[in-house]
This record gives C-alpha cells, sequence and structure tokens, in this order.
C-alpha cells in the first residue's frame, strides 16, 4: 500500500485486495489528489489492520503509466537515481513512449502490441532508437512480474534487433584542433576524458572528484554507475603532472568544473568549438574515448588492459566494439604466414 504520483502529474494508490492482487485506484491530480490518495491509503490500511476485506476493483490491471512510474519510486528508494540517469530515462518515457502506448491494461497487451506501435511510431528512426525505448520496457515489465504487479512479460521473448556499428571519424588530430578553440573549462574537461577513457556524461567525467586521485600510487578509481563498479585508472606522466599543476586552483571537489560548481553538461560548449575548429558535425563527445581505445589498441596496447580501462564487462565487448578498427595489427597478423 503506498501513494504515487503519475508521470503526468497524477495520483493513484498502490494496494493488494483480499484476494492477493495488486491493484491501483486513480485519485486525480494537484493537492486535491495528493490529499484523495493519502485518504484512501490510510482507508485501505485501516481496513487490514481491522480485518476487513479490501473490495477488488473493477478495472482489468495495472496500466503502463502506473507501472512506470511504480519502477522509478522504487528505483529511487534503493539509491538509483544518482547522476540523472533516473531522470532522462523518465523523460524519455513520458515523451517519447507513453503518450502513444495503447490505452489498455498492461496484461492485456501483447508483443505484437508492442512492437506494432513501437515500428509506427518510430519507423523513420534508427534501429538504436526502437531498441533504446523497447529495452526500457522490457526492464519496466521485469519489474512489473518480478513484484506481482502483472502476470507476464509480453517483451520476454524480445531481443534486439542487429544494430550497424558506429563509425567515429575523431583523430588525434581533430581533437586537438578541438581543444584549441574550446573555452578554458572545455578544454581541461577534453584532456581529462581523453587521458582517463572515462565515458564523457555526468555518471563519469563530471562526477570525477579530487579525492578519487591517489598521488602516491599515480592513479585514480573511478566509479561506473552504468555498471556500478569501480576500476583504477593508472596516470600517465604527462596527465599527472597536469593534475598537480590544476589541483592547487580548484574550486570544487570536482575535477571538471566551471566558475566554481560542477559542470552537468558539456555537449553544447563542445559542438560550439567542434565547429570552430571545422570538425564535422557527426563528431560526439563520446567520440573521445572512442578514440582513447582505438589509439592504445592501434599502438599495441593490450585487448585485456585496454577493456579493463575502459571498464567494460569482458574482452570480447571490447573486441566486438573495436577490433575492427585494427588494421595495422589485422596486416601484422596476416603477415605472420610462411611462404609456401
Amino acid at each position: 500500500m503506498s501513494v504515487h504520483k503519475r508521470l503526468n502529474g497524477t495520483y493513484f494508490v498502490s494496494f493488494r485486495d483480499s484476494g492477493g492482487r495488486q491493484r491501483t485506484k486513480n485519485t486525480g491530480s494537484g493537492e486535491e489528489g495528493k490529499r484523495a490518495a493519502e485518504a484512501l491509503d490510510h482507508e485501505i490500511k485501516a481496513k487490514k489492520l481491522r480485518g476487513e476485506e479490501v473490495e477488488q476493483q473493477s478495472r482489468r490491471g495495472m496500466y503502463f503509466d502506473e507501472l512506470c512510474q511504480l519502477c522509478i519510486d522504487t528505483k529511487k528508494s534503493e539509491g538509483k537515481g544518482g547522476n540523472g540517469w533516473l531522470k532522462d530515462w523518465a523523460n524519455n518515457l513520458n515523451n517519447h513512449i507513453l503518450p502513444g502506448l495503447p490505452m489498455v491494461p498492461v496484461n492485456e497487451l501483447t508483443m505484437q502490441d508492442i512492437l506494432s506501435f513501437m515500428m509506427r511510431k518510430y519507423a523513420g528512426h534508427a534501429p538504436s532508437t526502437r531498441n533504446r525505448y523497447l529495452s526500457y520496457l522490457k526492464v519496466i515489465l521485469n519489474f512489473g512480474v518480478e513484484h506481482g504487479l502483472i502476470d507476464h512479460n509480453p517483451l520476454k521473448r524480445w531481443k534486439k534487433a542487429k544494430e550497424k556499428p558506429r563509425q567515429s571519424t575523431l583523430t588525434v588530430e581533430q581533437l586537438k584542433a578541438i581543444i584549441e578553440h574550446a573555452a578554458p573549462h572545455l578544454r581541461w574537461a577534453l584532456e581529462v576524458a581523453f587521458y582517463l577513457g572515462v565515458r564523457t556524461g555526468e555518471s563519469e567525467l563530471l562526477s570525477l572528484r579530487w579525492d578519487q586521485v591517489n598521488w602516491e600510487n599515480k592513479e585514480i578509481e573511478v566509479y561506473a554507475t552504468k555498471t556500478n563498479t569501480f576500476r583504477k585508472i593508472p596516470l600517465s606522466p604527462a596527465f599527472f603532472e597536469k593534475l598537480k599543476a590544476r589541483f592547487p586552483e580548484a574550486n570544487t571537489e570536482f575535477l571538471v568544473e566551471y566558475q566554481g560548481r560542477q559542470i552537468k553538461s558539456i555537449k553544447g560548449a563542445f559542438r560550439t568549438a567542434r565547429k570552430k575548429a571545422g570538425v564535422g558535425k557527426s563528431v560526439i563527445t563520446y567520440d573521445i574515448r572512442h578514440l582513447f581505445a582505438t589509439t592504445l589498441l592501434n599502438k599495441g596496447g593490450d585487448l585485456a588492459s585496454v577493456s579493463n580501462l575502459m571498464g567494460h564487462a569482458s574482452t570480447k565487448m571490447t573486441a566486438d566494439q573495436y577490433y575492427h578498427v585494427l588494421k595495422e595489427e589485422k596486416v601484422r597478423t596476416v603477415n605472420l604466414l610462411p611462404e609456401l
């Protein structure tokens, strides 16, 4: 039993009826809706304490927006909403998925219903876009089944469509040109991103703190919210000296800052610098992480070491993403063949 606020601002109460089925009841929006939800929640709890039956609803089950909100509320309570990813997740659901999803209870949805809706709504989009949104839906539906909120997951057997690998074209020379045209705070952010190979958003790069630097061992410990893991990255001599010079000037606990505060995004500043440098618009900040990996591998870096530095779950993941770019390694390998 609990009160929840939907993504569209309305309130509802989640509870189990006398038959043990998970139910929800809408109470409206605004302060009036909130008060009604709290009163209903109190009434249901009182009935259960007195041993009275809680009437089953005439509705046919939970609707998708209610399930989404319960999933998000649960993740927040588990402390999984840090660094803005949960907010972005909720925004994507609210803006791109919920408005067009069939208005029927989740238990009545089939995989064909959902796939047909996604194909109509995102017919002109890349497979990666549909894959991403369908993955969101699958996570939420799994949550519903695990918590006894719905009977089954209609996307249980769905698998991602094969995506064409994104080809990154960023070179070290282009990155140097972008840095030359970047504002001071962005210039430093790009250097940190390149020397550490971290994810370039709020999950890693923009959350790095000075207390994560181990000055004695010349390494930095990076926490990845995406995988909920820590990894240690050795600092090259050149970058270590830059860190030492930068540290006394820091105004916040964060490595990357702007006017005495933490930065939430560098995408806008990066686009401006990229345009000034004359670098193509297909280049994005994430390409710096890609450049980190491909540069190390092309210079003979060990695949397992690069995989560990990137924070990948396995070397297979690293090989699948980056090994196709290793032209020199392929040539060297082929040249190992003896003459006949």
